[in-house]
């Protein structure tokens, strides 16, 4: 059976959590300074991005 767009969005928001989590353990090894703040700057967009697809999928769940 193919996934329905619920069903690919919820996909994507799992692909998110897993990319928030692998930059979360890169800020716990990092050394240089710069190289910090362009992973912070990373984990910031994945967390709105996640809270956009939180949003998508809550409100296809509601449809």
């Amino acid at each position: 059976m193919s996934k329905n767009a619920r069903g690919y969005v919820q996909d994507s928001c799992t692909s998110l959590n897993q990319a928030k989590a692998s930059l979360e353990q890169a800020l716990q090894t990092v050394e240089k300074d710069s190289n910090r703040e362009r992973i912070e700057q990373s984990l910031q967009a994945v967390e709105q991005a996640l809270g956009a697809c939180d949003s998508t999928a809550s409100t296809l769940s509601q449809a």
